[in-house]
C-alpha cells in the first residue's frame, strides 16, 4: 500500500519567531494554544489516521503582501500545529522517530484569510 498524503488548511493569526520573542509568555501561550487546537480540530475533521511516522511540509498563506516573513519565520506556528497532530492521536509524540522531516515553504499570498497549509506525508505504517 502506498504512503498517503493529507493537506490541512488551518486558519489563524500567523506570527513569527521574531514577533514571539517580544511577547509576554501568557500572550505567546494563548496564540500557541489557538494554533494547536485548530490543527487538532482539522486533523479530526479530515480523519487523518494514526501513523508510525510522517513528514510535514509547512506553507504559510497570507491574505496580502504586508508582513511577509522569512521562509522559516513561522516556526512556532508549525510546531504548534505538529503538537495538534499529537493531540489528535495521529502520532504518539513529535520526536524524530515520528516526525522525520519538517520542510518550510516560502509564504504565499492567496488573497484569502491568513492560514497555514500543513501537508502531511505518511512515511511509516
Amino acid at each position: 500500500m502506498p504512503n498517503r498524503t493529507w493537506t490541512l488548511s488551518i486558519s489563524g493569526k500567523l506570527f513569527t519567531l521574531n514577533t514571539e520573542r517580544g511577547w509576554h509568555h501568557h500572550k505567546r501561550a494563548k496564540f500557541v494554544k489557538e494554533w494547536r487546537q485548530a490543527a487538532y480540530e482539522e486533523a479530526i475533521k479530515a480523519k487523518v489516521p494514526k501513523m508510525r511516522s510522517l513528514e510535514v511540509i509547512f506553507v504559510p498563506c497570507r491574505k496580502d503582501r504586508r508582513h511577509m516573513a522569512d521562509t522559516g519565520g513561522h516556526f512556532p506556528v508549525a510546531k504548534a500545529c505538529i503538537d495538534g497532530l499529537v493531540d489528535a492521536g495521529v502520532i504518539p509524540d513529535d520526536g524524530p522517530e515520528f516526525v522525520t522531516s519538517l520542510t518550510f515553504k516560502a509564504p504565499q499570498v492567496d488573497g484569502g484569510v491568513d492560514r497555514a497549509l500543513l501537508v502531511i506525508n505518511e512515511t511509516g505504517k
